[in-house]
């Protein structure tokens, strides 16, 4: 990874962290944060303190899942496309998805289980790659691939920051009330951040902060969705 890319990721957490440091802070044990794509909890474990939480996470990978229980965090191994969370509905306050959403081809599962273990009120932090970001288009106006989705890399999914408010805002039950950006590729990260409160759209990561306005479907619709989502992840392994 370039000292820039790096740079980028790191600029991502500092804008997180002022993020959650904007929230009403919790109160310990009945406050929970839950940090989906959690690794090995280090950074879960920051993002919990900040507002006062109990830390939870989801992982793909068992060995650095481990690493994270070990820090005391409530941790679950699933598959993000196809397994559910093991927590009942409306039990986190904050759920966060840094550098997840790009690498799925089925977004809609794991979208369905944040709004539903997501307390009414309760925000969903989203940070993924933009490909609209001022490099890309760059990039693509010389005919080159955009860095946010290549053909031999491991994202599968591109999304500009308007169309990551559009995912999260879809079917209404979250509004979104805040969008960021860092990085400013190939610039240091510090000289990228005003540019980014100016022009979000072309920052090198799209943040999007969305608050949860109602309660779950009641069943018979949830099943509905069900079925469609059931759908489109058939589609797409076909």
């Amino acid at each position: 990874m370039s000292e820039r890319c790096t740079e980028a990721l790191g600029e991502t957490h500092r804008v997180l962290f002022d993020i959650l440091r904007g929230l009403p802070r919790g109160n310990g044990a009945e406050s929970r944060l839950l940090d989906v794509g959690c690794w090995d909890g280090e950074t879960t474990e920051r993002f919990a303190r900040t507002i006062g939480a109990r830390a939870c996470g989801v992982e793909v990978f068992e060995e650095q899942a481990a690493r994270a229980r070990a820090r005391g965090i409530d941790v679950a191994v699933r598959d993000l496309e196809s397994g559910s969370f093991p927590w009942p509905d409306e039990t986190m306050d904050v759920v966060i998805a840094n550098q997840v959403f790009e690498h799925l081809k089925n977004v809609w599962r794991p979208m369905s289980e944040i709004f539903r273990v997501l307390r009414v009120g309760g925000r969903c932090i989203i940070g993924v790659p933009n490909l609209a970001s001022l490099h890309n288009r760059l990039l693509l106006a010389l005919g080159l691939q955009p860095t946010a989705i290549r053909t031999f890399g491991p994202h599968v999914r591109g999304f500009t920051l308007r169309e990551l408010r559009r995912f999260v805002e879809h079917g209404g039950g979250l509004e979104v009330e805040r969008v960021a950006a860092a990085g400013l590729y190939p610039l240091p990260a510090a000289w990228g951040r005003l540019p980014n409160r100016i022009w979000p759209g072309a920052g090198a990561i799209a943040i999007v902060v969305g608050r949860k306005r109602r309660a779950m479907d009641p069943p018979w619709l949830a099943w509905v969705r069900g079925e469609l989502e059931q759908g489109i992840q058939t589609f797409y392994e076909a």
